[in-house]
């Protein structure tokens, strides 16, 4: 079976264990219908990506998971701003996407579906940008409502540069991202803009 057809013969079941993983954490309470842009759309973006791709190949995968990209992001990141305005921490915006990715694993291996390397390769590119989307418009999301409170915009940058590129740092030290792909990207901006708010200030 391909992980398409396992994706769409679960998607019920990956959905349920997904917020059941959500929930089991200190995560604040949250209506699962006030997040469509999350667990859902992430899934069927993933079997759109995998339908593209077709049966044979990493080249094929990589090309499909690109083109998956801006879709992914984008609802991505409209996720990201939903979890922080229900209180969630940037550390449980990445655990989300990670349950997805935990769920769909567990129950393949319950299921005694093997998924193959192009297949593995898509989930976790998609993965990558998902998280990336997320983090980044979190952290934007929040700087922006901190602007009442800090009058400080150098302190309230560095701020939300540092938490960036830490929470990226940590999902490429776990191993759940490869370094090269959007998370990785995301991390390197974050430390040149760290770098260029320092200068811009030093140089006042």
């Amino acid at each position: 079976m391909t992980l398409e057809q396992f994706l769409k013969d679960n998607r019920t079941e990956l959905i349920k264990r997904t917020r059941a993983k959500v929930a089991g954490r200190s995560s604040p309470p949250v209506d699962p219908t006030e997040l469509e842009h999350g667990v859902p759309l992430f899934l069927s973006q993933l079997s759109a990506t995998l339908q593209k791709q077709g049966p044979d190949g990493t080249n094929g995968s990589t090309r499909a998971s690109h083109a998956a990209q801006p879709a992914i992001g984008e609802s991505a990141a409209v996720h990201g701003r939903d979890l922080l305005k229900f209180g969630f921490s940037i550390e449980q915006v990445v655990h989300d996407y990670g349950d997805v990715c935990q769920a769909v694993t567990e129950l393949a291996e319950e299921r005694g579906t093997t998924l193959s390397i192009a297949e593995f390769h898509t989930l976790n590119r998609c993965l990558d940008d998902a998280i990336a989307g997320a983090v980044s418009s979190w952290s934007q999301e929040r700087d922006r409502k901190q602007a009442d409170k800090t009058s400080d915009k150098v302190l309230r940058a560095l701020g939300t540069l540092v938490d960036q590129a830490k929470t990226t740092f940590d999902v490429l030290r776990d191993g759940r991202v490869a370094a090269g792909g959007a998370t990785g990207n995301l991390l390197l901006r974050a430390l040149a803009e760290m770098r260029a708010v320092i200068d811009k200030a030093d140089a006042k």
